[in-house]
């Protein structure tokens, strides 16, 4: 079994494993993501003998972290032929991914999980509950839609309302620019849906909400970004989007003290258990200030005990400020000196 990247002319022929695993997909919106999104990512494909088998697609996202923007890779279509399920396939595709992805110094990945059993034995967890809403009875009433031109400067304008609505409440996202709205665009028409942009209904018309959707009726929302006055909560945040810590040492620089931490430096020793990026096991020297961290590895224990020791799953969920951190309570005075992120927002899907 040999397992590579597809080369570009080679992607296509992905397409029919795609069409056989994931047969709910309509045919447009195959059609629009083999013409588009294929042409950016990156393809992993297993073979048996010349016959692809197993695949996972990597597409590429520049997400906004605090104050910093990285490249990241949202993982997906990740699928196996039916007759060669039950072989490991999935693991060595993830594995060989995770290891390219460690090389790259992607400091995490993220996915939708169509079951999160299937992920978690890999260390993702859940990152990012997405809020459950819809216009409410102002937003109905007194905002106008427009359907948004491609090919016009309104891509730019609805990515900077996003822009200012989504920092206000998140410090991590996929960042909106106008390409960013040029390839939704396509997206949810692909589907049969569209996306709209909603105006207010006074002598400003000043732009109030994004609404994307799939199908002739709207039934599947995408993106729902909107003035606060407009929209209403439907029901309880649902878990949504899961993700991984990639490059330790990488991802670890956006972690800082908390502004309540009665000193401006501190260091600590961190122990992390990674069963399937090596790299990143062992035990850290965690040095932090209000800006930022670095960690330096401890070669050879020397029988130290350290302050904090999870696996790197565990450390993934705190650190995105999905949970609070697993450790003893006598650690725990020390956990809450350190800032995880606060606020993550992802609703991609491809």
């Amino acid at each position: 079994m040999m397992i590579r990247y597809l080369k570009q002319e080679e992607k296509i022929e992905s397409k029919a494993l795609w069409e056989k695993v994931f047969d709910e997909d309509s045919q447009s919106f195959m059609n629009y993501y083999y013409s588009d999104r294929v042409k950016r990512n990156k393809i992993l494909a297993a073979w048996a003998g010349d016959r692809m088998v197993a695949m996972l697609h990597r597409n590429p996202y520049d997400v906004v972290i605090r104050d910093r923007l990285w490249k990241t890779d949202y993982i997906a279509g990740v699928a196996t032929d039916p007759e060669y399920r039950h072989q490991g396939l999935m693991k060595r595709l993830l594995l060989r991914c995770f290891s390219d992805m460690y090389v790259e110094r992607m400091g995490f990945s993220f996915l939708v999980p169509a079951d999160p059993a299937i992920y978690r034995p890999f260390d993702f967890t859940y990152i990012c509950d997405l809020p459950s809403q819809e216009l409410n009875e102002k937003g109905l009433l007194q905002l106008s839609r427009r359907a948004l031109v491609e090919q016009s400067g309104e891509c730019g304008k609805a990515a900077r309302f996003a822009g200012k609505q989504l920092e206000q409440s998140y410090e991590v996202y996929a960042l909106r620019n106008e390409g960013y709205y040029r390839d939704l665009c396509r997206e949810v028409r692909s589907d049969q849906g569209d996306l709209i942009l909603l105006y207010t209904r006074d002598e400003k018309e000043q732009l109030a909400g994004i609404w994307a959707y799939y199908g002739e009726t709207a039934e599947n929302k995408r993106e729902l970004i909107c003035l606060p006055d407009y929209v209403k909560e439907t029901g309880p945040q649902k878990p949504s989007v899961m993700g991984r810590i990639i490059h330790l040492e990488q991802f670890i620089s956006v972690i800082c003290l908390t502004e309540s931490c009665p000193v401006d430096e501190m260091e600590l020793l961190l122990e992390v258990k990674d069963g399937f990026i090596p790299q990143n096991a062992g035990i850290y020297r965690w040095k932090l200030d209000r800006k930022g961290s670095v960690l330096v590895r401890v070669e050879g224990d020397g029988g130290l005990k350290p302050h904090l020791s999870m696996g790197i799953g565990d450390l993934t969920s705190w650190l995105f400020g999905y949970s609070e951190p697993p450790v003893p309570e006598e650690s725990m005075s020390l956990a809450e000196r350190i800032r995880p992120l606060s606020g993550v927002f992802f609703n991609e899907i491809t």
